[in-house]
This record gives structure tokens, C-alpha cells and sequence, in this order.
């Protein structure tokens, strides 16, 4: 390698490594924050964000001294006081299996090119199949078919998922096209707006995806399932599939998976379970009853870059019959899946839509080699203590904090109330008074804008049941209550700030 090479190389890993291992905390903003425009002149000072027609080679100083710059600026997910998304604290193992996986740059589609990551991946499937009940407890990982495969992301897993259920449906799809059939798909109306994007992608059309009612915390009405079921069918649609929701985007609310079972069973259709957030809850022994009825489904899709701390991104969608993979997917391209060839039989390539696939599951497999069951379980503990320490403060906040949706998992949702409106009548947003909701509803976005501009902290607001509200999701295993008091602390004092 050339020495220079080598030096640029060195530093990058320095960098990166240094920041994986002492991440930002405490006092430390969790983001340098700014403007477009101030990013683009800031970056000016090193090597510039742009490429110029005849781009040269920049010197190895100004390319680290650039990034330095990306670190600097860049959103600060391993600080504990990142509470935004449902996603946060990369596990450091997780980080150095991605670096691993990437050095080795291969493929997860054939076992002659990834030999060790294909008999990994259905190690770690398997496994996971255990714990949602997909797999027996004593099944053999290596000789069998994998209970599903890794995919890039749960949206896309989600897409496959349906698109299994309409191969289920009309088996010959793949070569025909549809046979006109008008297919109807159910998912509450707190679900990821994933089943109507993979709707449209899949011709299916987002007309045909039913939001369907929940109560106050977010779960699905069984009765309204049931109900809007029965109207698809008079209205001359087929009932394809119902996606039941396992942790909520918002406000992690977990459906009732038996009673969305029932009716799939008596209608004959397909059950797939977003499982992308609260999945992970499988891990702890004192959880994992809230998925209670995955077992099931026919389908789930679990993201394990979420909870669980692993790098972007890492999800597994598992299947109850791994064999109808290769019906839906499979092209048989006999350049790249022969059959003659050795240990064909372990290619995976040609059970999914994709091709090349990122090696996901060496991190997975090296942070759970690491950890154990045990730490696995207590990183789902530790994040469970936590929302409900924040839960306990809401309550005892003398009103200046009230309580939008209980919830009883990882999310906290949650207004802040001036002195003046305190104690408020009611915390339910639809019993406000107009002028009060209107008031309510304008201090989140304010609030968090002087929260990014001071970089103290970085959490989440969005409308729940119509007025914004924020979002605390205690995920990261440095999260403590002292990061919770600051910003909780740190919402006070902005909304005073008027």
C-alpha cells in the first residue's frame, strides 16, 4: 500500500475508532448544530462539500481535516442525550463487525463467496425463529433452510412480506401478472406507512390498505379489524393480509397478536407482523409476553439496528414456511446459481428479490457472541427502567409535564404545560379547550428548536391525537435518569423562555 495511502487510512480509522469508543456524553452537545448554508462554508475551509468539473486529488491533511468536520456536525446518535428516533447507541462490537464485514467486501448471495456468513446467517435465523416460536427448540441451524433471510431494512422486508401473501394467493403471479383480483391489506391506523408504500410499489394501489381504528395507546380494535374485513369482502375485494403492529413507531403500542391470528385463521389470509421496534422485546424473559401470538403470524419483520444497538442497518424478516422463498423469488440465473456446482444447496441468494446483499449479520452474530442472551436481555431491561423512571417524573412534576399516552414500553409521550395552564383539566387532547390545544401545540417545535441550537439534547415531537406532543424513547444502554432529569430539565427552561 502507499504510504500515503496508509497515513490517510490510519487517520480515518484513528478518528472513527476514538469516536466509537468515547463517544460524546453528558455536557457535550449532542450536535453542532447548523445551517445548510453554514455547513457548506464551514466545509470550505478543508476540501468543500461539492466536486468541481476536473475534481483534484486533495492533500491527506485537508481530507482529515474534513473529517474532523463530518464528526463534529454530524448528529451525535451515541450520546445518550440522542432520544429522537427508534434507533441510538451503536453497540461498539456491532460498529467493528460492520467495519469487518465491509473490509472482506463480499456478498451474502452464494455460500462460494461467503462461506462463513452464509452458514452464519442461518445460525443467527434459527435463532431468532426460536425466540418467536417460528422454529423448534432443538432445530439444527446448519444442514436446514434458514426461517426467512436479511433484508435492507423493515419497509423493504415488509414489501416482501406482502408480496409472499399475493404469491400465496395466485401462485402463478411471478410469470402471469395479476389475475385482476382486488386485494385488500389491514393495518392500524398507529402503523408504519410502510404497508401503503409497499402497496403502491406492488401494484396492489394504497387505496386498498385499510388504516384501521385503535384505542387511546395506539393498538389495533379487533372488532374494527373484523368489521372493516367484512366490508372489503361485501365491497367485492379479496382480504389479503393483516400487518399487525409490534411496537408502534410513536407510542410503542403492541396489538393483540392472538386476536388479529383468529381472524386471519378464519379469513384466510395472511399475517405479517411488524415487529421492527418492539420485536427486540423477545430478548428479555420479563418483555417478551408482549408478543405473545407471533408465533402465529406467517411473517415478521424484526430490525435489530433498532433496540438492540446494531449498526444501520440490520434486519431479519423470518418466515413460518422458508420454502415458499424461493416459489415467489427465485430467477434462476445460471450464471451465478448453478446447480452442479459445490454446496449449491446453501446459495441464498435466490430466495430473495435481492442479489447482492451487505454482510448485516456478522455484527449481529459477533455483539451476541459477546453479550450473551443475558446481555441482550438487559439491554431491553436497562431501556425499560428507564421510560419508567421518566414515566415517575412526569407524574410527580407538579403538572409542568403531563402524560399524553401512558404507554407501558420504551416511549414516553408527553406534553409540556406553561405555569400558567397548570395543573391542567384533562391530558387528553381532544377534551382541551381550543385555545389551550392551539397553545399546547406550538411549544414542541419551539422548544426543540432551541434544544438543537444549544445542542443539550435531541428528542422527538409529532401530533398525537392531534396536538404535537414530544416523544422521549429510552433505548440506549448509557441513557441514565441523569440524562433524563437534564432534558427534561433542559424542556422547562426553554418553555420558559418566552
Amino acid at each position: 500500500m502507499h504510504q500515503a495511502t496508509r497515513h490517510l487510512v490510519d487517520g480515518i480509522a484513528d478518528r472513527a475508532t476514538n469516536y466509537v469508543l468515547n463517544p460524546p456524553r453528558d455536557a457535550d452537545p449532542v450536535i453542532s448544530f447548523a445551517s445548510p448554508s453554514e455547513l457548506i462554508d464551514t466545509f470550505e475551509s478543508a476540501v468543500g462539500l461539492a466536486f468541481a468539473n476536473d475534481a483534484p486529488a486533495e492533500d491527506n491533511a485537508d481530507v482529515l481535516a474534513a473529517i474532523d468536520l463530518v464528526i463534529t456536525h454530524s448528529m451525535h446518535t451515541s450520546h445518550p442525550r440522542f432520544v429522537n428516533q427508534n434507533f441510538a447507541g451503536p453497540d461498539p462490537i456491532a460498529v467493528a463487525g460492520d467495519w469487518l464485514g465491509a473490509a472482506l467486501n463480499t456478498t451474502g448471495a452464494t455460500f462460494e463467496v461467503a462461506p462463513v456468513f452464509t452458514l452464519m446467517e442461518s445460525a443467527v435465523l434459527h435463532k431468532l425463529g426460536r425466540l418467536a416460536g417460528y422454529v423448534d427448540a432443538d432445530s439444527n441451524p446448519m444442514p436446514s433452510l434458514p426461517p426467512g433471510m436479511f433484508c435492507p431494512g423493515g419497509s423493504i422486508g415488509t414489501l416482501f412480506a406482502l408480496q409472499l401473501a399475493r404469491h400465496r394467493h395466485q401462485p402463478d403471479i411471478a410469470q402471469r401478472g395479476s389475475n385482476g383480483d382486488r386485494l385488500a391489506i389491514f393495518v392500524s391506523a398507529s402503523g408504519h406507512y410502510a404497508a401503503t408504500k409497499s402497496a403502491a410499489l406492488l401494484g396492489i394501489g394504497s387505496d386498498q390498505v385499510t388504516k384501521v381504528a385503535t384505542d387511546h395507546e395506539g393498538r389495533i380494535d379487533p372488532t374494527a379489524l373484523s368489521a372493516a374485513v367484512e366490508a372489503a369482502r361485501r365491497q367485492g375485494a379479496v382480504p389479503l393480509a393483516v400487518i399487525g403492529t409490534a411496537g408502534t413507531t410513536v407510542t410503542s403500542a403492541f396489538d393483540d397478536l392472538h386476536a388479529i391470528a383468529d381472524l386471519c385463521e378464519a379469513h384466510g389470509m395472511w399475517f405479517h407482523v411488524d415487529g421492527c421496534y418492539g420485536g427486540s422485546a423477545l430478548f428479555s424473559s420479563g418483555q417478551a409476553h408482549r408478543l405473545a401470538g407471533v408465533e402465529r403470524s406467517d411473517s415478521f419483520v424484526w430490525n435489530l439496528h433498532k433496540m438492540m444497538g446494531m449498526t444501520q442497518q440490520c434486519t431479519a424478516l423470518l418466515i413460518k414456511r422458508p420454502e415458499q422463498l424461493a416459489a415467489c423469488f427465485a430467477g434462476g440465473a445460471d450464471y451465478l446459481f448453478q446447480p452442479d456446482k459445490q454446496f449449491a444447496q446453501f446459495d441464498s441468494g435466490d430466495r430473495t428479490f435481492q442479489c447482492a446483499r451487505r454482510i448485516d449479520v456478522l455484527k449481529l452474530w459477533l455483539a451476541w457472541k459477546a453479550h450473551g442472551d443475558a446481555g441482550f436481555a438487559a439491554r431491553i431491561d436497562h431501556a425499560m427502567a428507564i421510560a419508567d423512571y421518566t414515566r415517575q417524573q412526569i407524574a410527580t412534576s407538579d403538572g409542568a409535564f403531563v402524560s399524553i399516552v401512558s404507554g407501558s414500553f420504551t416511549n414516553v409521550v408527553f406534553a409540556w404545560v406553561p405555569p400558567e395552564l397548570r395543573p391542567l383539566a384533562t391530558s387528553d387532547p381532544a377534551d382541551l379547550d381550543d385555545q389551550v390545544r392551539t397553545q399546547l401545540h406550538h411549544l414542541p417545535p419551539r422548544i426543540k428548536a432551541r434544544m438543537q441550537a444549544e445542542g443539550t439534547g435531541m428528542l422527538g415531537f409529532q401530533p398525537v391525537h392531534g396536538m404535537n406532543t414530544f416523544r422521549m424513547i429510552c433505548m440506549s444502554t448509557t441513557l441514565q435518569t441523569t440524562d433524563i432529569d437534564a432534558l427534561l430539565n433542559a424542556i422547562d427552561q426553554y418553555g420558559n423562555e418566552r
